[in-house]
């Protein structure tokens, strides 16, 4: 039988930051790129404002993630 050790609340909390951080950058990467293909005023005001959501996201994470001595890779904004 293999014992494996539980994991502490702050590796846990490393861990969901880090996971949350790959959704955010993934996400605003695809919207990104959707500004690409997209033609009508509507979609990309909608693009615009779903990246802004996601941007705000990121920066409280960043917080959070700063306060609790986490290291994040800062994903670059390119416009």
């Amino acid at each position: 039988m293999l014992f494996r050790e539980k994991k502490t609340a702050s590796q846990v909390r490393k861990e969901r930051i880090a996971r949350e951080h790959a959704e955010l950058t993934e996400r605003l990467s695809c919207i990104r790129s959707g500004f690409d293909m997209a033609e009508e005023q509507e979609l990309i005001d909608a693009l615009i404002f779903e990246e802004n959501a996601v941007l705000s996201r990121l920066a409280a994470l960043y917080k959070s993630a700063r306060a609790d001595g986490i290291t994040l890779e800062v994903f670059e904004i390119k416009k």
